[in-house]
């Protein structure tokens, strides 16, 4: 589903008994809405008000497309569904129905969205697996068309107006700060990385709570069926219920300039909702929260850099 939001930045500085707030300066120059967040078990979790009301607690994911609301929230705050559903994409083995929906007026600190697009699927076993409600995900109808930036140490959020980093050039990249070209698929889909040497295409997933996860595809691909053979069981949570996969390693992951010597890696199980993907490297927060994660959705750029 390809979507459009309509978002506008507050002209004001405000700042709240919170300690947080936004910066707006004048028009041509720099405009920072920072956004404190909650990293609960390796999700970003932010307070976000609906038609007024809330907060609720919603996750913030590169990985979702449009954005979600819990079924239950949904129908509590009285917003219109689409009457058929349609199995919600992601991992897991039982039927989600997703139902397509809007949210009129969207809060998420000083910025206000209205008539979001999101679909409304019943997020319980999510919620239960993460050992905190969920009442929704902020995704790509939100974040699209933004510059939005993650402090995983200083645990904010933040939206800028104007680009931070021009395109590399040359030699400009390193293990301090790298700056990427990405393309959007439904996902956020890098080039430029490289796993035990062969190149892949990789997701960045600010809704993936692990370091590494691979496909069945690249597992293949990778020549790597006998390490997922030996490697542990392990035990995952997407939108679509439980899935059940192999937890082990590989020798390397390269994202950009940044390299990683046998780093661990959740191989994807067949059949768990990963087998058709465009990607094959899935990157998460347990890798992304020793950066300081700047996307850039305007000029299709990410950028990478050690606090």
């Amino acid at each position: 589903m390809k979507l459009r939001s309509t978002w506008v930045f507050a002209a004001c500085v405000c700042v709240t008994a919170a300690g947080f707030g936004c910066l707006a300066q004048s028009k041509n120059k720099q405009q920072i809405f920072e956004i404190p967040f909650d990293f609960y078990r390796n999700e970003i979790i932010v307070q976000v008000k609906i038609n007024g009301q809330g907060p609720f607690n919603m996750m913030l994911d590169t990985g979702t497309n449009p954005s979600g609301i819990d079924l239950a929230t949904a129908r509590n705050l009285g917003l219109k569904l689409d009457p058929v559903g349609s199995r919600a994409s992601g991992g897991g083995t039982a039927v989600n129905l997703a139902y397509e929906t809007r949210l009129p007026l969207v809060e998420l600190g000083g910025i206000t969205v209205k008539n979001l697009e999101a679909v409304a699927l019943d997020l319980t076993k999510f919620s239960t697996r993460l050992g905190k409600q969920l009442h929704g995900v902020i995704g790509h109808s939100f974040l699209n068309g933004r510059i939005v930036q993650i402090d995983y140490r200083k645990q904010v959020l933040r939206f800028y107006s104007q680009p931070l980093f021009p395109k590399p050039v040359g030699q400009s990249n390193s293990a301090k700060r790298t700056t990427l070209p990405f393309r959007y698929d439904d996902d956020v889909l890098l080039d430029d990385v490289f796993v035990n040497g062969k190149k892949v295409v990789a997701d960045l997933d600010t809704g993936s709570d692990g370091t590494f996860k691979l496909t069945p595809a690249a597992v293949s691909d990778l020549g790597l069926e006998e390490d997922v053979r030996r490697a542990q069981v392990s035990e995952s949570a997407g939108f679509n219920g439980l899935a059940e996969n192999r937890q082990g390693s590989v020798s390397n992951v390269t994202v950009g300039a940044i390299s990683v010597d046998a780093p661990p890696v959740i191989f994807f199980g067949k059949g768990t909702g990963r087998d058709d993907k465009r990607w094959g490297l899935n990157i998460g927060n347990a890798f992304l929260k020793d950066f300081v994660v700047t996307i850039d959705y305007r000029s299709k750029l990410l950028t990478l850099e050690r606090p």
